[in-house]
Parts: C-alpha cells; structure tokens; sequence
C-alpha cells in the first residue's frame, strides 16, 4: 500500500497521466456529441467501437510513455540504487512498481468512464453488459502498453532514448505491423492459416478489436467461411486473456533479464 501511494504522489505530480486522461475525456465526449445522430437503440454499440477505435491511435502512445518515465525516473532521481543497495531484488521492485503504475491508470480511467456512462444514459439506449465488454476491452488495451512501456523504462539507459523507443514501438504496433501482415496475406492457404492466425492474434490490437465487435455483436460468427474458421480456431472470449497473459509475462520477464543498471554495478 505504500509503494502504491508513492507512486500516486509520482505520478499526480507530473503531466502525462493528466494529459491522457484529459485526452480521453476530449474524444469521448466529442464522438458522443458527433454519435447523437445514430439511432438510440442501435447507436451505443457503434458509439463503443468508434470510441474504442478512436483510443487505439492514441492511448498506447500515452501509456508508454507515462508507464517507462515512472521507471527512468527511479534511475535518473537515483532512488533505484539506493532501492537495490538495501537488499531488495530488482525483481521485487520492479513487481512493486507494476502493481502501482497499473493500479493507479486503470483506476483513473475507470473513474472517467463510469462518469461517462451517465450521459451515454440520456442519449442511447444503455446496455450494461455493452459497457463492460467496452470496458474491459479498454483496460485490457490499457494494462498491455503500461507493461511494454515499463518494459522499455527498464531496458533504456536516459530519456532520449526512452522516447525514442516509445515512439518506434507505438509506430511499430500501429503501422508496421498491419504492413507486414497485408504482406503476408496474399500467401496464406489453409495449410497454413493456423500458423497465421496464431501471429495475427497474438497482435493485441487485432484480438481486442476482433472480441470487442464479437462481444458487441457486430460481427457475427455464425456464418463464417471455412478458411474463416480455420482462422479463429479459438473463441475472442480466450483470444483475450491469452493475449494478454502473454504479453504481461513477456514483458515483465524481459524487463528484469535486459534491464539496464542506471549506473548500479
């Protein structure tokens, strides 16, 4: 409970996780007021994708960098070696630090969208259990690029660095990745489109995106082509926490196996 209240004290001291959470305050409002025009009793579906669609260009970005600068912050300040000099690994400091920066983000933005949801009331019909497959989509968004930013906190030595590796890994998910995908598509076959699905899925930004309009119910499964069924051989509902404990486990081991010292020998 300490290590979580200091790192509250942290990171309400700096900007970027006001700065986020003013930016997801923008968007949601203003695609709800553009949204008002969609049918009350179909829009709140459509209004949750856009909003989540929206977020996906932006969000990540943000939580790398709010999640690596609360890790080179302890380099930079010095306070890691004076952490590691009192006989605590850095396996449980950077734990410690995890369970914190997690906490406190989701938290924040947990607030903000239960507060949305009332005005979502007066324009959509609102639909419970819409709003926590919405919700949880978002977290599991959230909590995945926290981990990777920490990850890169721990791996990079200054502050330059840092954001360069930010943005690189914020292009690399938005972008490039998509680019290499259409560059393999054309070879996809049946033989092969297990093999396929496994990488395209494990691309967190496909699987939430794929189980939020399964979810929702906007894209349907029931009437997929063979080669489609093939390629989700899994149900969204298990894609997501295995993407996602996947990407936690990665990203925390790496962290504590590339990490760099800061200057601790």
């Amino acid at each position: 409970m300490t290590y979580i209240w200091k790192e509250w004290k942290e990171l309400s001291r700096g900007k970027g996780l006001w700065l986020a959470l003013s930016t997801a305050m923008i968007i949601s409002v203003f695609i709800l007021w553009q949204s008002k025009s969609l049918p009350s009793n179909q829009g709140f579906e459509v209004y949750l994708v856009s909003l989540y669609e929206m977020n996906v260009f932006l969000i990540p970005l943000l939580s790398l960098f709010i999640s690596s600068f609360a890790v080179i912050q302890e380099k930079e300040q010095k306070t890691l070696m004076i952490i590691l000099t009192k006989k605590e690994s850095y396996r449980s400091f950077f734990l410690k630090k995890t369970i914190g920066v997690q906490l406190i983000t989701v938290l924040m933005f947990l607030c903000w969208y239960f507060a949305l949801a009332l005005p979502m009331k007066f324009v959509f019909f609102f639909h419970v259990s819409s709003f926590w497959v919405f919700l949880l989509t978002f977290l599991t968004l959230l909590i995945i690029f926290n981990q990777i930013g920490l990850f890169l906190g721990s791996i990079c030595d200054n502050r330059m660095q840092l954001i360069g590796a930010n943005i690189l890994t914020w292009f690399f998910f938005i972008f490039i990745l998509d680019l290499l995908f259409l560059y393999f598509l054309p070879r996809v076959n049946e033989e092969n489109i297990t093999a396929f699905s496994v990488v395209y899925f494990l691309d967190p930004l496909h699987t939430l995106h794929f189980y939020l309009e399964t979810a929702l119910g906007l894209y349907p499964l029931d009437h997929m082509s063979r080669l489609m069924k093939k390629m989700v051989w899994l149900p969204p509902k298990y894609l997501l926490p295995i993407t996602l404990l996947v990407w936690l486990t990665l990203s925390f081991e790496l962290s504590i196996r590339l990490r760099r010292r800061g200057g601790i020998s």
